[in-house]
This record gives structure tokens, sequence and C-alpha cells, in this order.
């Protein structure tokens, strides 16, 4: 067998996919990403649980409202806090806008692989149009179209005004039904691609790990059965290239899931699609399913009512905070000492649930086009490194 690296474009963060060739066909692959730590763990411990939800957000550019809710959760959970109706409302959207800024983005990533030029431009210009008005939209709500400020441990620190909601649901009628167009448009567009060909034809079925259709539930699944091993712990025979991995891998009762789109969807739509496309396809139903959520919660906004708690007692605790983030469950545990600062916190990500999936999916896929694979799994690696390698110095 021949071995290629393939230095990965169009995915969030640095990664190579190391795949082993034979006749053409991928016999093995490797997932590594080469992101440099972070360290945002270490940056929040013996801080203000204020700044945490603040810091963890600049994990990354992508999912930076996933994180700042999770965060938000895990804290509440630790204080004893509870927000009010209209922070729960809006926490949720600008947890739901920012899941359709992520398909959106990667949809942009994507489209490349599946429709020649000129035509191509024409579906890129008109996905980044609707992402904008999703960045306006998230703007009014959250105070930004990332890292929003307006998400607070207690709720969302502003409500929107009468006229404000009022415009903003007019103009989800009217993103709804542009959407609508594009993703027919879409569809058709690459029904003769050979890649989307190739993606409908391979089949790869996993189990699903999934907590909420929307949201974030940490009652449905069991936080002690997951459990985060190093990446060589789950492979035999590992290429010393392999071993350059910096991202942790976790696992669901001892076994490899997928989270994520099509998680969510198999779980609480009764969707069933096993191939890979079925990935990108659950991503293109729940953009709509978000778009129409999203004017759900913001007709049920009450203007004037408050949004966020008014106190917050610090005092020792632990809590958990879990969300559905645009790549799927996304899990962060605080425990806050006596003076109610962070003692410890931990960051379980999606990708480090995933990461196995797309080496196991890489098999038996064409060596020509096989970077698609980790593409259509739209990793966020930023946010699964977690280790540092030292030498004996």
């Amino acid at each position: 067998m021949e071995a290629t690296v393939i230095d990965l474009q169009r995915v969030g963060g640095e990664a190579e996919l190391l795949a082993y060739d034979l006749d053409g066909i991928v016999e093995k692959a490797y997932f590594i990403t080469t992101a440099p730590v972070r360290g945002f763990e270490r940056i929040v411990k013996g801080k203000n649980p204020v700044f945490a939800v603040n810091a963890v957000m600049r994990i990354c550019g992508i999912c930076h409202a996933a994180h700042g809710i999770a965060s938000a959760e895990a804290i509440e959970d630790a204080m004893g806090v509870s927000p009010p109706a209209n922070g729960r409302y809006l926490r949720e959207t600008i947890g739901l806008l920012n899941k359709i800024q992520s398909h959106l983005m990667h949809l942009v990533m994507i489209i490349p692989d599946l429709i020649p030029e000129p035509e191509r431009m024409k579906y890129i210009v008109a996905t980044l149009n609707i992402l904008n008005k999703i960045n306006d939209v998230l703007t009014k709500i959250g105070g930004s179209p990332t890292h929003p400020p307006y998400l607070v441990i207690g709720g969302v620190s502003r409500v929107p005004d009468e006229k404000t909601l009022v415009n903003l649901l007019e103009e989800l009628d009217k993103l709804i039904e542009e959407y609508i167009v594009l993703r027919r448009s879409f569809k058709t567009s690459i029904s003769s691609s050979d890649i989307y060909g190739q993606l409908r034809f391979k089949k790869h079925k996993p189990k699903y790990l999934a907590s909420h259709m929307f949201y974030g539930d940490k009652y449905s699944i069991r936080i002690d059965k997951i459990r985060v091993v190093r990446y060589e712990d789950i492979h035999e025979d590992l290429p010393s290239k392999a071993r350059e991995n910096t991202s942790m891998i976790a696992l669901y009762d001892g076994q490899i899931v997928e989270t994520g789109p099509r998680a969510r969807l198999n779980k609480y739509y009764d969707y069933s699609d096993d191939s890979l496309w079925g990935l990108q396809e659950a991503r293109l139903i729940e953009i709509e399913l978000f778009l129409k959520r999203t004017r759900e919660l913001l007709e049920k906004v009450e203007v004037g009512e408050s949004g966020h708690s008014k106190v917050l007692v610090y005092r020792s605790g632990k809590g958990t905070g879990v969300f559905e983030a645009p790549r799927g469950t996304l899990i962060h545990t605080v425990e806050l000492d006596d003076n109610g600062r962070i003692s410890k916190y931990k960051i379980i990500v999606p990708t480090m649930f995933n990461i196995p999936l797309i080496e196991q999916a890489a098999q038996g896929f064409p060596s020509k086009h096989v970077d698609i694979v980790p593409r259509i799994y739209d990793p966020c690696i930023p946010c699964s490194t977690h280790i540092i390698r030292l030498d004996s110095r």
C-alpha cells in the first residue's frame, strides 16, 4: 500500500489525512490534527466565572456561542441560578443562529467539490448573502455576529424592543423563503456531480449521540459514560506520522459514536440516511428547522421583561452544561471553590467523538477524492486540540 499525506483544505483548522492507497481505494486512514494547543481549561482556572464565559467563547470563531452557552449552563448549575423565560428563549435563539452560521459556512466550503465553474460562484454568493443576514439577526439579539456579548451567566443581558422584534420576525419570514429556494436549486445542481454520487453510494452507519434537537439536555445522555482517551489508545500499530496528533478522543459507553446534525435528526426527527451525503443533507434540513424554531422563540419573548437573573451568589459547587453545538454534543463541566472562583474546568467537544468516524468513513472511498470525507464531517480542530508533547529536555 502507498501512503499519502493530504494537507486538508477548507476545514475548520489545521489537519492532515494520512491515507493508505491500494488500487485507487483507501484501505486505511488517519486523521491528524496539527493545531497548537489552546489551553483554555487552564486559562480560566482561578478566574471569576463571568470571565470564563467570555474566555471560552474565544476557543473558536465558528462555534463561539455554543461554547458560551455550555459554559453559562455549567456555571449556573454550579451556582444554583436559573435564567428567566426571556433569557431561555433568547439564549436558545443565539445558539440556533450560531448553528445556522456554521452550517452555511460549511456549505460554502463544500460547494467547490460539487458544483463546477461558473455556476459555483452563484451558489457561494447566494449562501454568503443569507449568512450575512443571519449575522445581522444575531447582532440584534446577541450584540455581535460572533462571541455575542449579551450572552451572560443568568440568561442574556439585553432584550430586544418591540420594533426590533417585529422587524426580526419579518426578516426571518423572508430568510426562510430565500433559503428554501437556495436549497432546492442547490440539490438540483449537484445531482450530476461525480463526488455527490460517491458520497451517496458510500454507506456508513455508526451509533449516534445527541441530547436535544435544538438546545441541549444533560439528563438525556449519561455524562458518566463519556470517557476521554488519547488518540493512540484507539489504534493499534499507529504510524509515527499519526502520533503527531494533538487531539484527544471521546468515547460513549466505551464505543465510537457520531454526534452532530445526522445524530440529532436520527434521534428526534425520524431521519435515517446512512450515506456520507446524509451528513450534509442533515445540515440542509437543520437550517430550515432552526430558522423556523428561531421565529417561534422570538414570538414568545415578552417586551419589557428581564432577560437575566439579577443576583449571582458566588459559592462553591459543581456544574455541567450540555449544548448541541453545530457539530454535535458539547459538554462543559466546572468546579467552583469557596470563593466562587473556578478550581477545575473541562471541555469535551463534538469533534473528539467524530475523529474516529472520519477515519472509518474514509476506508473504501476513492483515493482521488478522499479529502471530501473529513470535509463532509466538518471537524472543528481548534476546539478539539488538547495535547502538547514535550521532549525529554
